[in-house]
């Protein structure tokens, strides 16, 4: 069978929109058709610009993948994406725009800071290709997509590219008009076939949790060490009828092992974290897709340098295994202080380390409020937070941020791992938020 296979040529940003763009390709190949885009190009090398320029004169169609950024641009002061579209205008091209409805929630990575040069291409690109589409999801892209391409494909077909064995002769013509026909209408029913299964009213659950923020004191904690060992030589002889040698030798043997330290400062350290950077865990649901969500259930777990616990949870600093210094003891009754608390600070060595906790921020607790009637609960398991909401319109959003707290327990990127389901979704949708500390 020979049958005319059309080029079709791809104009879009690239990174953000490197996945629909893969997609689109591989459907106009399965539709044997071919496609033409910026990957055969150095696109940010204006020397090429006169063969994109001559690429887009072949085409037989052009379509235009409009997502929330603008893109690099040329010395013309346009992006090349809008390069490329005023040129197809120019050269009389079909154009099939597809453009990103701006309601649609993105990483910052895949959308600018500054919408006002891609807004104001979207408005051209609205004025001037009446049919333009908007789109929200890659899948209702590639539908839509695929089906516009057939349809402009039977209305307003192009010149297109036969095979040079076959274009001068009278009985390939006539073969190829018999191909052109079925084709034709096999294409009509798949058009009917893919206009059957889309659907555009989804759920689009999407998670965003707010990011806990340190000062340079973070890592200002100072760990304790072992003390040294005593012996009489170190009794001033004012103390000597106050202390003894069993007392001495009583205190060098319950001296704590390196071990034993060791773990007192990391219980030291995270109490003092917890203290003085505890916030918080805004966690905020929303659903930007195009009908009701029921049913949802949200799995986040994090990782172990973060610390998640309920906000009204208390937490007050460990027992030293430092014993108490006879030394001290023989000062206080020396001195006849009756002050313990103080003393015991002033012989531990330790007392400075928790002291500098008052010119700190002090851990935000609240109370836990839970709204009235709201059909939603959370669960903490260890690191993981489930959140079940038994339903969520389109278009809006929960806050949860008055049950628990979240607090760094050390510097570096951390992970939270986020699994969604719901009554729509055909099966789990994974995502992973970092944070750098």
């Amino acid at each position: 069978m020979k049958s005319t296979k059309y080029q079709v040529f791809l104009s879009s940003t690239y990174s953000d929109l490197a996945d629909e763009r893969e997609n689109i390709i591989k459907a106009i190949l399965e539709m044997y058709h071919i496609p033409i885009g910026m990957e055969m190009f150095s696109a940010e090398d204006e020397d090429q610009w006169e063969i994109i320029r001559r690429t887009i004169e072949v085409s037989d169609y052009y379509i235009l993948i409009l997502g929330l950024r603008y893109g690099s641009k040329t010395s013309d002061g346009i992006s090349f994406t809008q390069k490329e579209y005023e040129y197809a205008l120019e050269k009389k091209i079909p154009i099939l725009a597809f453009v990103m409805n701006d309601t649609v929630s993105l990483s910052r990575n895949k959308r600018d800071d500054d919408l006002s040069d891609i807004n104001k291409f979207r408005e051209l690109v609205l004025t001037n290709s009446k049919m333009a589409q908007f789109w929200e999801t890659k899948d209702q892209l590639i539908k839509s997509v695929s089906i516009s391409l057939m349809k402009q494909i039977m209305q307003k077909p192009g010149v297109g590219w036969i095979r040079g064995d076959t274009a001068n002769t009278d009985e390939a013509l006539s073969k190829e008009l018999s191909a052109l026909s079925k084709e034709n209408r096999e294409l009509r029913e798949r058009v009917a076939e893919l206009e059957s299964k889309i659907s555009l009213k989804a759920p689009v659950i999407e998670l965003d949790i707010t990011q806990p923020v340190v000062d340079d004191n973070f890592d200002s904690y100072e760990k304790v060490v072992i003390p040294v060992t005593l012996s009489m030589n170190d009794v001033d002889a004012h103390l000597s009828e106050f202390i003894s040698e069993e007392d001495i030798e009583n205190y060098n043997n319950t001296l704590p092992s390196q071990s034993e330290i060791d773990e007192y400062n990391i219980e030291c350290e995270k109490i003092f974290r917890i203290k003085n950077y505890s916030v918080p865990l805004e966690i905020e649901v929303s659903n930007g897709g195009t009908t009701k969500a029921n049913n949802v259930y949200i799995d986040i777990e994090f990782s172990e340098g973060l610390y998640i616990y309920e906000n009204d949870e208390k937490y007050s600093e460990p027992k030293s295994p430092i014993p108490f210094n006879p030394l001290n003891r023989a000062q206080s009754e020396y001195r006849k202080q009756s002050s313990a608390t103080s003393l015991l600070h002033s012989q531990l060595g330790i007392g400075s380390t928790f002291a500098q906790l008052s010119n700190l921020t002090p851990a935000f607790n609240r109370k836990r409020i839970r709204p009235i009637n709201q059909k939603w609960w959370t669960k903490l398991d260890g690191q993981k937070i489930t959140v079940k909401v038994d339903n969520l319109l389109h278009t809006r959003r929960m806050v949860f941020d008055d049950e628990y707290m979240i607090v760094p327990l050390k510097s570096g990127k951390h992970t939270i791992d986020i699994q969604i389901i719901c009554e729509e979704y055909g099966e789990v949708e994974t995502n992973c938020i970092e944070f750098e500390i």
